[in-house]
């Protein structure tokens, strides 16, 4: 077990021993969660976003192979899940 002291402004340093076992790096997000016998933090999930233009988009559109109906069938099915 690792303890820490809260500074005045709330900050808590992660000991570099549970930072290098679970893989937080300096700039990393975490994820903290309440739990009813503590706080829990742990490396946040992060995802790439993309950003297409309209004509990008358009474009796609104008390639669409399915036939009439089977994008709204496979919308209600995802949907659904």
């Amino acid at each position: 077990m690792e303890t820490a002291i809260v500074g005045e402004r709330g900050q808590v340093t992660i000991p570099k021993k549970l930072r290098d076992q679970i893989g937080i790096k300096s700039k990393s997000p975490v994820v903290f969660e309440i739990r009813e016998d503590g706080i829990m933090i742990k490396p946040a999930v992060t995802v790439a976003v993309r950003e297409f233009s309209d004509e990008f988009i358009k474009g796609l559109t104008k390639k669409d192979t399915l036939k009439a109906g089977e994008r709204e069938d496979i919308l209600a099915k995802w949907k659904g899940r």
